[in-house]
Protein backbone atom coordinates (compact mmCIF):
# COMPACT_ATOMS: atom_id res chain seq x y z
CA UNK A 1 0.00 0.00 0.00
CA UNK A 2 0.84 3.58 -0.73
CA UNK A 3 -0.40 6.91 0.90
CA UNK A 4 0.17 10.30 -0.67
CA UNK A 5 -0.61 13.26 1.45
CA UNK A 6 -2.55 16.79 0.59
CA UNK A 7 -3.23 19.82 2.36
CA UNK A 8 -4.54 23.02 1.51
CA UNK A 9 -6.16 25.87 2.94
CA UNK A 10 -9.76 25.66 1.58
CA UNK A 11 -12.42 22.45 0.46
CA UNK A 12 -11.86 23.69 -3.14
CA UNK A 13 -7.87 23.75 -3.54
CA UNK A 14 -7.15 20.11 -1.57
CA UNK A 15 -10.13 19.12 -4.36
CA UNK A 16 -8.18 20.16 -6.94
CA UNK A 17 -4.65 18.59 -5.47
CA UNK A 18 -6.15 15.54 -4.82
CA UNK A 19 -7.16 15.42 -8.76
CA UNK A 20 -3.39 16.34 -9.23
CA UNK A 21 -1.73 13.70 -7.24
CA UNK A 22 -3.90 10.89 -8.45
CA UNK A 23 -3.54 11.35 -11.77
CA UNK A 24 0.33 11.57 -11.39
CA UNK A 25 0.04 8.23 -10.08
CA UNK A 26 1.18 4.75 -11.42
CA UNK A 27 -1.17 3.26 -13.92
CA UNK A 28 -1.30 0.49 -11.66
CA UNK A 29 -1.97 1.75 -8.87
CA UNK A 30 -5.85 1.26 -7.76
CA UNK A 31 -7.11 3.71 -5.56
CA UNK A 32 -8.63 2.44 -2.16
CA UNK A 33 -9.98 5.00 -0.95
CA UNK A 34 -9.29 9.47 -0.01
CA UNK A 35 -10.09 10.31 3.61
CA UNK A 36 -10.56 13.68 4.36
CA UNK A 37 -9.58 15.76 7.57
CA UNK A 38 -9.84 19.54 8.86
CA UNK A 39 -7.39 20.87 11.55
CA UNK A 40 -8.78 24.20 13.59
CA UNK A 41 -5.92 25.64 13.69
CA UNK A 42 -7.29 29.11 15.26
CA UNK A 43 -10.54 30.61 15.56
CA UNK A 44 -9.69 31.70 11.86
CA UNK A 45 -7.68 29.17 10.45
CA UNK A 46 -8.40 25.49 9.16
CA UNK A 47 -6.03 23.75 7.25
CA UNK A 48 -7.69 20.70 4.86
CA UNK A 49 -5.78 17.60 4.74
CA UNK A 50 -6.30 14.53 2.51
CA UNK A 51 -5.16 11.19 2.48
CA UNK A 52 -5.37 8.62 -0.70
CA UNK A 53 -4.76 4.87 -0.09
CA UNK A 54 -3.19 3.15 -3.08
CA UNK A 55 -3.16 -0.52 -3.14
CA UNK A 56 0.15 -1.59 -4.96
CA UNK A 57 2.20 -4.60 -6.26
CA UNK A 58 1.23 -7.88 -6.20
CA UNK A 59 -2.40 -9.28 -4.89
CA UNK A 60 -0.14 -11.96 -2.91
CA UNK A 61 2.16 -9.10 -1.77
CA UNK A 62 2.49 -9.47 2.27
CA UNK A 63 2.02 -5.71 3.50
Amino acid sequence: MKIKMVHADNVAELSSRVREVNKAQDIDDELLDVEFDFIKVSDSKMIYCGALVYRTGDDNEEL
